[in-house]
C-alpha cells in the first residue's frame, strides 16, 4: 500500500507541460499584420471619399433635382436624390439604409482579418468607401446624390461605383486563388 502511494505522490509531482497562450492571440492584426498596406489603404479612402462627396456637392449645387446635362452622347449628368436602396428602389427607406450601413460597417470590421491578399484588401478598403460615401449622404442630407447616368443603367455615383469594382475585383480574386488553388492539387 505504502509503494502505491509513493507512485501516486510522482505522479502528481510531474510537471505538465502545455504551449504557452498568446496573449495577442485575439487581434487580428497580431496574427496578419497589415502595416504595409495601412497607410496606402487609408490614402485610397480619404481620397476617393473626398472625390465622392466634393462632386456630389457640386451636383447637388449646380443642377437642379430631377434635370440633367448632356456631357457626351452617352454620359449626363442627372441629379437624382435616392432615399432608397439600390437603383431607388423602395423610395423613403433611408432610415432603414441607415441602419443596415452601420450593420454593413460593422461586419466588413469583423470580417477585416479575412481579407488577406493586397488585392483583396483594396476591394475592402472600396467596400468601406462606398459604405460611407452614401452614408454621410443619408445622415447629413437626408438622401444619396446619385448623378453619373448612362443613358442605359440606372443613375449612381463614385461611392456606388467604388462598392461595385470592390466586389467585382474580390470575386475575380477569389476565382484567381480557387484556380491557383486547383492547380496545386
Amino acid at each position: 500500500m505504502a509503494a502505491k502511494k509513493k507512485a501516486s505522490r510522482k505522479k502528481v509531482k510531474r510537471k505538465v507541460v502545455r504551449k504557452k497562450k498568446d496573449p495577442h492571440a485575439h487581434l487580428a492584426w497580431h496574427k496578419k499584420p497589415i502595416y504595409p498596406y495601412w497607410p496606402f489603404g487609408l490614402l485610397i479612402f480619404a481620397l476617393i471619399l473626398a472625390i465622392d462627396q466634393f462632386t456630389k456637392k457640386i451636383i447637388h449645387s449646380a443642377i437642379i433635382p430631377g434635370s440633367s446635362v448632356k456631357i457626351t452622347s452617352w454620359l449626363w449628368y442627372s441629379h437624382v436624390q435616392n432615399t432608397g436602396t439600390i437603383w431607388g428602389m423602395l423610395p423613403g427607406s433611408n432610415a432603414l439604409m441607415i441602419a443596415f450601413s452601420m450593420f454593413a460597417f460593422v461586419a466588413l470590421l469583423y470580417w477585416e482579418p479575412e481579407f488577406k491578399t493586397i488585392v483583396e484588401k483594396v476591394c475592402f478598403t472600396l467596400f468601406m468607401i462606398g459604405l460611407w460615401g452614401n452614408l454621410l449622404d443619408r445622415a447629413l442630407i437626408g438622401y444619396v446624390v446619385d448623378f453619373i447616368d448612362l443613358g442605359w443603367w440606372p443613375v449612381f455615383n463614385i461611392a456606388d461605383s467604388a462598392i461595385a469594382v470592390g466586389i467585382i475585383v474580390y470575386l475575380l480574386e477569389q476565382w484567381r486563388q480557387s484556380e491557383w488553388a486547383l492547380r496545386k492539387i
